[in-house]
């Protein structure tokens, strides 16, 4: 940006703010002020020809009245010409001052009529450029001295000193406010050009939002299918709106987290939705407007190999210690077998099939678990091993409550996204022993839907694309 003109090196960009300017300013200013103009020029050559005043007088508004009739059949065959016809029309205006008819008018009249003249050519100065407003000053500069030196027959020093300064701030006002003005344009440019950018820079899935006071705005995101709320069902921003009041850090909505982000602001942050856990990082962004950034930066995909720290090896082998029965011992042994391969190979499962193969395996030690359906099977398709993993587990917990004493029973149903296992028993012991069992929670977050409930309810996911 030149520093005397104030016009921007690039043709392109003062073209963008030639036609920004144009649009969001210079057009309302413009059909403002030329209505008001119009309607007032028409009534004085209309009240004048009825009084039958002074011909000679009225010669100033045809030529205002002209112009401005020309000028709107320019504009709307170009709207660029705004920017000249507010200068012209400006300028024209300052010819007014001769238009006054000293007899009939008061002396307070006319220091009415001239701060209101004041007031419509500043509103014109300040909307157009320095250049334009340096012709603008200038230009009625010229006109009060010259009109007033002719109709007094005079100079005076003390009302020309005074109009040249006041020109002279006028001036200085108008360059700040220009200058002002096209740096917030400037900034403009370069916040959309970073939201262009934005994807390509950080290349992880994110969601760009601002807030105020209870109210949450969707302005951006990027891979937002990789989130786990997900659904094409709906568009991306409920998709983020949705995300952002069902995730939690802390046991907190992550909707309520941000709108007070000091303690997880620029850090990255454990969070969960249902039973998918990942660590999101929050951190503002912005030039103009400072919005936030939450960034999902660790995401679980079903490549990935997980390595079981030293901790669970021994917890591992301490389960099988401690179970010396034979067949629950090779049981013991297979599981440990299948975690640490890792074997996610998806297959499709037939659930009661397995149930009943289960029953089958540990009638020995646990009656056979009762289902309650209305189906005769279900499938779906999940991770196998992981899933016939979890079902081993929860015999191993209903072995331990339970033995041969009791009977369980089990109502199944099938949902949309999950299935749903309602364990039909009343022990405060259950949920212990699942939180304690390593075994599960390592799986639960990759094959249910979300978390076990108070009441026992299981949900097996369906959907796996996050897992």
């Amino acid at each position: 940006m030149n520093l005397i003109t104030l016009k921007f090196k690039d043709q392109i960009l003062e073209k963008q703010y030639q036609e920004l300017k144009t649009k969001s300013i210079r057009k309302p200013i413009y059909f403002g002020i030329y209505s008001f103009c119009f309607c007032l020029n028409a009534f004085k050559i209309t009240r004048d020809l009825i009084l039958q005043e002074s011909q000679q007088l009225l010669y100033i508004n045809y030529v205002f009245l002209a112009f401005m009739v020309l000028s709107i059949i320019l504009i709307v065959q170009n709207q660029n010409f705004v920017k000249q016809a507010l200068v012209i029309s400006n300028l024209v205006s300052g010819l007014l001052q001769m238009n006054f008819n000293e007899q009939q008018t008061q002396k307070q009249e006319y220091y009415s009529f001239g701060s209101s003249f004041a007031q419509l050519q500043a509103a014109s100065y300040f909307v157009s450029d320095f250049l334009d407003g340096i012709l603008q000053v200038g230009g009625h500069l010229i006109m009060k001295v010259t009109i007033t030196s002719m109709s007094t027959h005079k100079i005076d020093a003390l009302c020309s000193s005074f109009a040249i300064t006041g020109s002279v701030f006028i001036l200085v006002t108008i360059y700040i406010c220009d200058c002002s003005s096209r740096k917030q344009f400037l900034s403009t440019v370069c916040e959309d050009i970073w939201d262009q950018q934005l994807p390509h820079l950080i290349q992880k899935p994110f969601i760009k939002l601002s807030y105020s006071n209870t109210i949450i705005n969707i302005l951006q995101s990027s891979l937002i299918e990789a989130f786990p709320s997900f659904t094409n069902e709906l568009c991306n921003g409920c998709n983020g709106r949705q995300f952002l009041r069902d995730c939690q850090i802390d046991k907190i909505a992550l909707s309520q987290r941000i709108l007070k982000p000091s303690d997880i602001l620029n850090k990255t942050v454990q969070a969960n939705y249902k039973c998918h856990r990942f660590n999101l990082r929050v951190c503002k962004y912005g030039v103009e407007n400072m919005n936030l950034l939450v960034i999902l930066e660790k995401i679980i995909t079903t490549t990935q190999t997980k390595v079981f720290p030293t901790e669970i090896r021994k917890d591992l082998s301490r389960q099988i210690r401690i179970n010396h029965q034979d067949c629950l011992r090779f049981f013991n042994w297979g599981l440990f077998s299948l975690v640490l391969l890792n074997n996610h190979e998806i297959k499709q499962i037939k659930l009661f099939l397995m149930i009943k193969r289960l029953n089958k395996c540990y009638r020995n030690y646990l009656l056979p678990i009762q289902l309650f359906t209305k189906q005769n099977e279900l499938q779906l398709n999940t991770y196998a091993n992981l899933l016939r993993i979890y079902l081993i587990q929860l015999y191993h917990i209903l072995i331990e409550l339970y033995s041969k004493s009791y009977r369980t029973r089990i109502q199944v149903r099938e949902c949309d996204e999950y299935i749903e296992m309602h364990i039909l028993i009343n022990s405060s012991m259950f949920h212990t022993l699942y939180e304690n069992n390593v075994f599960i929670q390592n799986i639960e977050r990759v094959i249910l839907y979300e978390p076990i409930s108070n009441d026992l309810r299981i949900r097996l996911s369906k959907q796996l694309s996050f897992k």
